[in-house]
């Protein structure tokens, strides 16, 4: 179980960062996924604030299509579904330290690939 939980945990990383990515192309660099006290508590329950994103992306597409930037967030958009853990809700709960470790490790790989 625990592994199970820390790969969840690498895959909330991941989608947070395509999330924010997604968001910043709709609505610019001052976006509400990009602020350090948003991560923090996305960082510790995913299913309590990335849900509310995932039902978001779509509206976030849209707006990064007309801003111009709709190619580079049609990509971002497509990974979604490869992101979320399979057969289950995201984790309620990261608060472990291993478990925030692997999460941040997540971000920053996702990071990467969009980069």
């Amino acid at each position: 179980m625990a592994n199970d939980l820390k790969a969840e945990a690498h895959l909330c990383g991941r989608l947070y960062a395509a999330l924010a990515e997604l968001q910043r192309l709709g609505e610019g660099e001052h976006h509400s996924l990009g602020r350090p006290e948003v991560l923090k508590k996305l960082a510790l329950e995913p299913s309590k604030h990335l849900t509310e994103h995932l039902h978001l992306a779509g509206k976030y597409l849209l707006a990064a299509r007309n801003r111009g930037q709709g190619a580079p967030a049609a990509v971002v958009f497509r990974s979604l579904p490869d992101l979320l853990p399979s057969g289950r809700g995201l984790p309620g709960s990261l608060r472990d330290t291993v478990l925030q470790d692997r999460f941040h490790e997540g971000r920053t790989a996702q990071k990467a690939t969009i980069g």
